[in-house]
């Protein structure tokens, strides 16, 4: 069973105002490892829909904030937390060596796990939000767990990572034991399971609806991945925006979570 130990009270919890929420530390687990977190839960809700932000290669919580603040005062619980081994600042156990999309979509599998027990989450509501490559990890967390998951939300999503590294290493064999990849150390386990894995018939499994938002200047993972995921899901859309690379401007991500906030109310 997944442990949450909620440690700090950490902001916003203004008791009776329309919209407040709190903001508190939470520790869960995925089996030894232990998964550091940020949950921002609206106040006088007693069943919350459930969102859960994933970051991208090398990021942290840090990246749901936005999400968080927006959708916790229309009444959302939002779980932001960081990958163990994630990233060379994570605050979760494990070590970047240890780390793959597949390690990673375990911990997103036992973050759900352990809030679906909470008391005031509402399990019949949850979106999974992923930002590049935890957008990669929460399309297939979503793929396995179906109809589990209510909506999906991809930014950039890297559903690259296969072609990139296999391209790069045709046989695990090809690639040193240990190296250097932006800032973090990774070994033969980041390999591990992609070359078994057929990106787009294993993602489209999921049949509800996903929302797809990428910039047409991206210089990491190119749009066309966005737009052959776009027609691979049953139920999808694809915002194209212009002139946004890997990581949108200030503007462009506020726009992004305007419309994810009116899809959220409008389902």
């Amino acid at each position: 069973m997944a442990l949450a130990i909620i440690l700090t009270s950490c902001g916003n919890s203004s008791t009776g105002r329309k919209g407040a929420y709190t903001v508190d530390e939470l520790w869960l687990r995925n089996g030894s490892n232990r998964i550091f977190g940020i949950l921002y839960r609206p106040e006088g809700v007693k069943k919350a829909p459930l969102v859960i932000v994933s970051h991208g290669y090398g990021g942290s919580h840090q990246a749901g904030k936005a999400y968080a603040e927006a959708l916790a005062p229309l009444g959302y619980a939002v779980y932001c937390y960081d990958f163990c081994g994630g990233s060379n600042d994570s605050r979760s156990d494990g070590e970047t060596t240890g780390m793959s999309i597949f390690s990673e979509a375990q911990d997103l599998k036992s973050v759900m796990d352990a809030l679906s027990k909470e008391d005031y989450i509402d399990k019949e509501h949850i979106t999974l939000i992923g930002e590049s490559q935890g957008g990669m990890v929460s399309s297939l967390v979503a793929a396995e767990r179906g109809s589990a998951i209510e909506r999906l939300v991809l930014i950039y999503p890297a559903l690259c990572i296969k072609d990139d590294w296999v391209g790069m290493y045709p046989a695990l064999s090809d690639m040193p034991k240990e190296l250097d990849f932006w800032g973090l150390k990774l070994s033969h386990a980041y390999l591990e399971g992609l070359y078994d894995l057929d990106v787009y018939p294993t993602i489209s499994q999921y049949e509800g609806p996903v929302s797809i938002y990428h910039g047409d200047k991206d210089q990491v993972v190119n749009l066309s991945y966005s737009e052959r995921a776009k027609e691979a899901y049953r139920n999808a859309t694809l915002t194209v925006l212009p002139g946004e690379g890997h990581g949108f401007s200030a503007k462009a991500q506020q726009e992004v979570i305007a419309a994810i906030c009116q899809s959220l109310k409008g389902k």
